[in-house]
């Protein structure tokens, strides 16, 4: 778990923070943060069924995959909403929240 953990720290932070650099609104850094973080496992589940069968030990380790990434996303969402508001604060969509 704590590679996993880590990767999407890592990923989202220099994607964040590249974009930041680069200048692009707000909407765009999440946007490309959060693609650049997420993975690809449903793929990896529905290839592991395919290859080794539904009830073998590598489709169960693929399952691990998403509980772990569930939770961090919604943790890198309220980080990016407050990253948003702390490096973005005249983007328009903090103050169509704020009526």
């Amino acid at each position: 778990a704590l590679p996993l953990l880590a990767y999407f720290v890592i990923m989202f932070s220099l994607s964040f923070g590249i974009s930041y650099l680069l200048k692009f609104p707000y909407a765009d850094t999440a946007t490309i943060s959060f693609t650049a973080t997420g993975n690809n496992f449903e793929l990896a589940i529905a290839v592991a069924i395919g290859v080794f069968g539904l009830a073998s030990g590598e489709a169960l380790a693929t399952v691990v995959g998403p509980l772990i990434e569930v939770p961090v996303l919604i943790g890198l969402v309220y980080l990016s909403l407050w990253l948003g508001r702390r490096l973005y604060p005249s983007d328009p969509l903090w103050k169509s929240g704020s009526k």
